[in-house]
This record gives structure tokens, C-alpha cells and sequence, in this order.
């Protein structure tokens, strides 16, 4: 028995639906091929290639994993995420704080920034400036064709 399954084209475009559904919650596309099974990437990105319907679902769904993602870092930013703090002296605790884990809120917006940097760097990547008064040299790279360099 063959471990490959054969999907008829309402099963392809149900489960291309499931994983646009998941990809625009802000999960990982691998994640979310694992968390359904036999769907491998490479069918996946056949499947895309094959069909625009599905092309166009899936950009539309990583757009809007793109703003998932932006209003998680708003969400973030001002929610509270309450960390208790125990200090202990000779065994025995003394004083126990709860405050707000502010270096944990800063790595996951910092993470999420840097993916939306990736994922879209014209609306959200930093943004370069250049200027003739730009007192750092520029480097280049020059490229040259290894064939001719081994001629000399």
C-alpha cells in the first residue's frame, strides 16, 4: 500500500483553505502542513503552481499573516505580562514582587518586527538613506568571471 495519498480537487481546495485559514493566524506554513499530515511543502508549492486560485489565496493570506502580526505587536506592546519575582535569603524566601516582564515584550516585538522587516521590507523594513554628505565610505564589490582570471 502506497503511504501517498491521491486528494480529488474539493480535497485540495479544502485543505488549501485550512492552511490559508492557519497561515493568516500567524502560524508557520511547515507547522501547519505537519498539523494536517500527509501534505508535504514541495505538493504544497506544486499545488500553488499549478492552480492561481490557490496562488491567490495563499498571497492573500500571507498579507494578512502581515497584519496579524502588526496588531500583535500593538497587542504586545500594551498588554501587561505579570512575572513573579521570589528572592530568597539563607533558604528562606523574604520578599516576593510581581511586576511587568518588560525585556520578554521587548524580544517578541523585536521578533515580530524583524519578520515583518522580512516578509515585507518596502512597508515595514528600515528604511536606508542615502546622501551625497555621507562621510562613511560606500564598498563596493566588483565581480569577476573566474574564467578569465585563470587565462592571466
Amino acid at each position: 500500500m502506497s503511504k501517498y495519498i491521491k486528494y480529488t480537487e474539493e480535497q485540495k481546495q479544502e485543505a488549501v483553505t485550512r492552511i490559508c485559514e492557519e497561515i493568516s493566524l500567524g502560524n508557520p506554513l511547515t507547522e501547519t502542513l505537519n498539523k494536517y499530515g500527509a501534505l508535504s511543502v514541495p505538493t504544497f508549492h506544486y499545488w500553488l503552481k499549478k492552480n492561481p486560485e490557490f496562488k491567490e489565496m495563499y498571497t492573500l493570506a500571507q498579507k494578512h499573516r502581515e497584519q496579524f502580526f502588526f496588531d500583535e505587536i500593538i497587542r504586545i506592546a500594551y498588554s501587561e505580562e505579570p512575572t513573579t519575582v521570589k528572592k530568597y535569603r539563607n533558604s528562606e524566601l523574604y520578599e516576593t514582587l510581581v511586576r511587568d516582564n518588560v525585556e520578554s515584550r521587548r524580544l517578541k516585538i523585536n521578533s515580530l518586527k524583524w519578520c515583518l522587516g522580512k516578509m515585507n521590507p518596502n512597508k515595514y523594513g528600515e528604511k536606508v538613506i542615502v546622501d551625497n554628505e555621507t562621510q562613511t565610505a560606500i564598498t563596493s564589490i566588483k565581480f569577476i568571471d573566474l574564467n578569465d582570471a585563470a587565462t592571466d
